[in-house]
């Protein structure tokens, strides 16, 4: 599990790469990419119903939280 500052500084970074890529390079295909991600993300805290243990429902969520900041090519 990621302490608070982590969180905050991946928030931070996530926020400031949607900037750079809708506004600086303009390029709609990574600033989607990052949009999926943060869905993907949140999707992972309801993920499996309820009926995974409380190590797997972190588990998806940690990865989850590791790809915010991926993009393609």
């Amino acid at each position: 599990m990621k302490t608070d500052k982590e969180k905050i500084e991946m928030y931070e970074a996530l926020l400031h790469k949607i900037q750079l890529c809708a506004e600086v390079a303009m390029d709609g295909e990574k600033t989607s990419q990052l949009i999926r991600n943060i869905c993907r993300w949140s999707y992972s805290h309801r993920a499996g119903n309820g009926e995974l243990t409380d190590e797997q429902q972190e588990n998806l969520i940690d990865a989850a939280f590791g790809r915010l900041l991926e993009t393609g090519p």
